[in-house]
């Protein structure tokens, strides 16, 4: 049941939550500026013809990581989105889990790609290009991967049920028995008290 004092726990959160969302998002708009600069340079390649395949390869990979770079951004901050919601921490944590696979598995492709193509054409720009966009994917790996390990931490401490604000019960001490001893039925003396009349 939500309480005041669980409202007031998770503004910090909600808010902290809301401007890495925003963090994210610039992030996600320079990397498609960037992408977007890129493809520009090889239209102008391309079109110019001034330079060799090799060029437009580089900048057409280095284009390729970028726009990667923006969209693996975007999913780490809808991913976010999603935790903030309640019982959403599972779906966000399956979401970054599927960000980290396919950022490494981008980052491998590159990479591949990047050495083939300076073997095949021995320029230098392919392999920029290429290890320019394998090193943004490996970020964005280790960013999905972050972000999936501090979902899991705060997901346990959400869940857990707040303290209880009772106070203790007070234990009950039963009544003490008096210590004078018991009268003794039919009117009868003490013991000591008969001996002596003896």
């Amino acid at each position: 049941m939500p309480t005041c004092g669980n409202a007031v726990t998770a503004a910090p959160a909600v808010i902290s939550g809301s401007r890495r969302a925003v963090r994210l998002v610039l992030g996600a708009t320079a990397a498609v500026v960037a992408a977007l600069v890129l493809v520009g340079l090889l239209v102008a390649v391309l079109a110019g013809r001034s330079a060799g395949a090799g060029t437009a390869l580089g900048l057409g990979l280095g284009a390729a990581g970028a726009a990667l770079l923006a969209a693996g951004l975007l999913v780490v901050a809808r991913a976010g989105a999603l935790s903030r919601r309640p019982s959403g921490a599972a779906r966000g944590a399956a979401v970054l889990t599927r960000c980290v696979l396919a950022a490494t598995v981008g980052a491998v492709a590159m990479a591949v790609i990047g050495v083939v193509a300076v073997s095949g054409s021995r320029a230098v720009a392919p392999g920029v290009g290429a290890g320019v966009a394998a090193l943004l994917l490996v970020g964005l790996a280790a960013l999905a991967g972050r972000s999936r390990r501090r979902l899991q931490v705060s997901a346990p401490a959400a869940a857990a049920p707040p303290p209880s604000t009772e106070a203790p019960p007070v234990p009950v001490i039963p009544a003490q028995r008096s210590a004078e001893p018991a009268p003794v039925p039919g009117g009868a003396s003490e013991p000591g008290q008969a001996t002596d009349a003896r």
